[in-house]
């Protein structure tokens, strides 16, 4: 018990020093604690004003509202109602149409095209899937007798007589990149391809061979294909007793193994005179139907 007695006393107890600094210590929290509670009782706090500021949030909402309009307009792709057949180029930039389809567009309906329904929309070359989705909720077509009434006012304002337009043929094998563009619903990459395409086979002998350009859907081929021609006395030949291997591969109706055994039967038996020996090399009656208008056995 000593021993426990001197431990505490050691370690807990203080000496005079020690306990006049706690004594001290004790008062102060002491009037500290009377000074708080006393505050409360000889101090009120003076009266709250509550002012009106329904006003000033109401402003604040209007403002909020007005710059949220005024962000969605300035952004490109922001919708609203409009009608295909008279909607200008700058709102279709604005529905979200990219400037080379929105001159596409343009030009699609100055030739003289009409939309009757929504779905007249996806002719148009440069209208995704994506983007007729996001828009088929806001066209507006007019019907067919509100059209009629303005069409009627406009021809009795302007005299303009009920003639049928003259349509613009165009002869494939002969046009030029500027007459191609003339043609609805082709622009700058279907022209490439239709004249690199002409290249290749040495011209066109049908109407038909343009539905074999890379991209051209049936759509768009049955909407041109009254408004072109072919000449086929501008195709040029293919002598395939003279052309060289390479010259043979480019051409669109001969894959490789179709010239590897033109050069095979060359090589063992001469020259192909006639159409009874190309048939035997070629055994597909469908490309030697094909190739016909551009052999030449001489």
């Amino acid at each position: 018990m000593n021993f426990l007695h001197q431990f505490l006393s050691a370690c807990f107890g203080f000496n005079k020093q020690q306990r006049n600094g706690l004594l001290v210590l004790c008062l102060i929290i002491i009037i500290l604690f009377i000074v708080r509670m006393s505050l409360t009782v000889f101090i009120k706090p003076a009266p709250l004003l509550m002012a009106d500021f329904s006003h000033i949030q109401f402003k604040e909402n209007l403002i909020s509202a007005a710059d949220s309009s005024n962000e969605k307009t300035k952004t490109a792709g922001a919708l609203f109602v409009f009608n295909p057949n008279t909607v200008s180029k700058e709102q279709l930039i604005l529905l979200g149409f990219k400037e080379k389809a929105a001159n596409t567009f343009i030009n699609y309906r100055n030739k003289g095209a009409q939309f009757h329904k929504k779905e007249d929309l996806k002719k148009v070359y440069g209208i995704s899937e994506k983007l007729y989705n996001s828009l088929s909720p806001y066209i507006f077509i007019e019907s067919a007798n509100e059209n009629k009434k303005q069409q009627d006012k406009t021809e009795n304002k302007t005299e303009i007589k009920n003639t049928k337009p003259e349509i613009n043929i165009i002869e494939l094998n002969s046009a030029d990149s500027i007459s191609l563009l003339s043609l609805k619903g082709i622009g700058p990459g279907f022209t490439k391809r239709i004249l690199k395409y002409r290249n290749s086979l040495g011209g066109f002998y049908s109407v038909n061979q343009l539905s074999e350009v890379y991209g051209m859907d049936d759509a768009l081929f049955q909407s041109i294909k009254n408004n072109v021609s072919v000449n086929a006395g501008n195709i040029t030949k293919l002598n395939i007793n003279n052309e060289n291997f390479k010259e043979l591969n480019k051409h669109p109706y001969l894959g490789y193994e179709n010239v590897k055994a033109i050069f095979n039967y060359r090589r063992k038996n001469g020259s192909i005179y006639s159409m009874a020996q190309l048939k035997e090399i070629i055994i597909d009656e469908e490309v030697i139907k094909k190739l016909t208008p551009y052999l030449s056995l001489e």
